[in-house]
């Protein structure tokens, strides 16, 4: 039966992405923002949504969450309707995605070689692996696979452009990241959703438990970490113009408490996914169930 359900909703889901993909980039991704709004006034994502801001977030006012819910689903849909154009996303990334902060790219790796690269999910979190590619070279992308086996292989071959070391999260893909990163590339993880055997730690003032593999990576291999946002852009010619911020790299402390090194960087890196949430909260991944 559950295999039922999952051919239906690919089948659905390639119809839609057949749509967004005949419509042109613009209008896809226009139409898929219409069609993002509208679901989160119908499903239960926009409910838990609008109750992890109202948690996170109490002190805007209730017209202010509503606003950037709104704008939250409109990010998202937005991100549906462009997963049908990634391959032209990347051809086109010179015009499309501009890059700030390369310098600091470049002060971490002035010979290239392996560091870990960490994000989260705001804006259109798929652009993060296309501007890192243009500033590090090669690197591999650590990504969860779809439950929905109908899906996998086309979304995978969406991400052949830019994605040339694709690692699935879990056991074999723990070998492949630690292969990647001894063979002298370095490989990208976003590490701000839930994971129920991660560390705890307290995010926008509420307990949960974190993704911490990349620190503990970074902190073996003495490796700098390099956070990443993707935003779009105010001043570009349409919504589907990004610009991608690199920041100063860190490296994980190498005392001899192996723990409280590890706390301090997981705190530095979710002190900065605080501070791009609260600069523009509506591009962040609200309907994510983020405090299980």
């Amino acid at each position: 039966m559950k295999q039922i359900i999952f051919f239906l909703q690919a089948l659905a889901a390639r119809g839609l992405f057949a749509i967004y993909r005949l419509a042109g980039l613009r209008f896809g991704s226009y139409l898929g923002g219409a069609l993002g709004r509208l679901a989160g006034k119908i499903t239960p994502d926009g409910k838990r949504a609008a109750d992890n801001l109202a948690k996170a977030m109490p002190q805007l006012s209730e017209a202010h969450q509503k606003q950037v819910l709104s704008d939250c689903f409109d990010q998202i849909g937005r991100a549906f309707g462009e997963m049908a154009h990634l391959p032209k996303l990347a051809r086109e990334a010179e015009s499309r995605l501009r890059v700030a902060g390369e310098e600091h790219v470049r002060q971490a790796l002035p010979d290239g070689g392996p560091a870990i690269f960490i994000g989260g999910h705001f804006s259109n979190w798929e652009m993060v692996m296309i501007g890192i590619q243009r500033v590090a070279g090669e690197t591999g992308a650590l990504y969860r696979e779809p439950k929905n086996v109908f899906l996998r292989k086309w979304l995978l071959q969406q991400r052949d452009s830019f994605m040339p070391i694709k690692i699935p999260a879990g056991p074999e893909g723990s070998r492949e990241l630690l292969k990647t990163l001894k063979d002298g590339k370095p490989v990208a993880l976003l590490i701000d959703q839930n994971l129920s055997q991660g560390d705890p730690i307290t995010f926008m003032g509420r307990e949960t438990r974190a993704p911490s593999a990349a620190i503990k990576l970074a902190r073996r291999f003495d490796i700098p970490v390099i956070p990443t946002l993707v935003r779009r852009r105010d001043d570009g010619p349409d919504k589907t113009h990004f610009v991608q911020y690199f920041f100063p790299a860190f490296r994980v402390a190498q005392t001899d408490d192996m723990t409280a090194d590890i706390e301090a960087a997981m705190r530095q890196s979710y002190d900065l996914f605080e501070q791009w949430i609260e600069e523009r909260p509506a591009e962040w991944l609200w309907p994510y169930n983020r405090w299980k």
